[in-house]
């Protein structure tokens, strides 16, 4: 009888925190050096090696762990319309978190730097959208995911999607990819694919860079408009500019993801289809039923109780305190 082992909470947990304190010594490092090839390392040395390394030493299914499972072409370009669908979304989560720190003071929003020329915009679409679409999803709804299913996989998917907020370490970017985290966390347990993750994940990006490329293009085109016909324009407070950007992402949003709803209805309903159609006369898949037994036997968690969750608590605690500076700055500028 062969047993296949199974990650748990601890195995998630503790690769969570390794790979959150490499993310701030050496992800932060390589980043300041130059942003685009020190992201590309933080990807793939950070984010995408680590948990196939450690799939690997501890003899784990990887296949069975990380969902690489086929994803139909239909709803392979569904989850690129519902993820279009998605975006005003996870913008009006940002812009609510933004408006309650806006209450504090002056924002500071830490931002990318975005290209100003064509192959610079292809050079971030590589990094930002494809290479982070795909390693941090391998991570998230690949390994982290996968190992809080034991509490039901609904908790897994939220679970994941906040863990990959606080991720980020920036308490201004932490309510849209949570968001997000929990639309590509559906996805892939839905589909049972870790593809239409990354699909979602690599559309996501790739709106961002695409707005903000055109964003700082109009910029140009309107600073030498202003230039000629003189600038007029209506100062707002930063709590007014975000409420207004509330309302108006929130509208959209609203709209857009009932839209969403329907479309993700349909990938749903294939699902339960093919799930259907299996029949008692097709043959006994024995060794996936083993699988399924055997998680218990050898996934441990139960003995550790709660010091398994002590790896999350201590990354918890650093996004605190990195959240306390950026809010102490935001009241220092009044």
């Amino acid at each position: 009888m062969r047993v296949e082992k199974k990650i748990g909470i601890l195995d998630a947990n503790i690769l969570y925190l390794i790979g959150a304190f490499l993310f701030i010594f050496l992800g932060s490092y390589v980043q300041m050096r130059e942003i685009l090839s020190g992201l590309l390392i933080t990807q793939i040395f950070i984010i995408l090696i680590p948990p196939f390394l450690y799939l690997a030493l501890k003899k784990v299914n990887i296949k069975r762990t990380m969902r690489l499972n086929k994803l139909s072409i239909k709803h392979g370009l569904l989850i690129v319309v519902i993820t279009f669908l998605m975006y005003p979304v996870a913008v009006t989560a940002n812009a609510l978190g933004m408006l309650i720190l806006s209450l504090f003071g002056n924002l500071s929003i830490p931002q990318l730097p975005m290209p100003t020329e064509f192959m610079g915009y292809v050079k971030a679409m590589a990094v930002i959208s494809l290479a982070a679409g795909i390693c941090e999803e391998i991570f998230f709804r690949g390994f982290i995911l996968t190992g809080y299913e034991k509490l039901g996989k609904r908790n897994a998917i939220i679970i994941s999607a906040i863990l990959f907020g606080i991720f980020h370490l920036n308490i201004y970017n932490l309510l849209g990819p949570i968001v997000l985290g929990l639309v590509f966390g559906y996805f892939v347990v839905l589909t049972n694919s870790i593809y239409a993750g990354i699909i979602g994940h690599i559309v996501n990006n790739g709106i961002a860079v695409t707005l903000g490329f055109i964003m700082i293009k109009l910029q140009e085109i309107l600073q030498d408009y202003t230039e000629v016909a003189g600038e007029t324009s209506v100062e707002l407070s930063t709590t007014q500019t975000m409420l207004v950007s509330l309302l108006v992402f929130g509208f959209i949003a609203v709209i857009t993801s009932t839209i969403a709803y329907f479309f993700a209805r349909i990938i749903k309903r294939d699902i339960e289809g093919i799930e259907a159609s299996y029949s008692p006369e097709k043959p006994y898949d024995f060794e996936e039923e083993l699988y399924i037994e055997a998680n218990d036997l050898v996934n441990n968690d139960s003995k550790y109780g709660l010091f398994k969750y002590l790896p999350v608590v201590i990354v918890v605690a650093v996004f605190i305190f990195f959240a306390y500076i950026q809010i102490t700055e935001i009241v220092r500028l009044g």
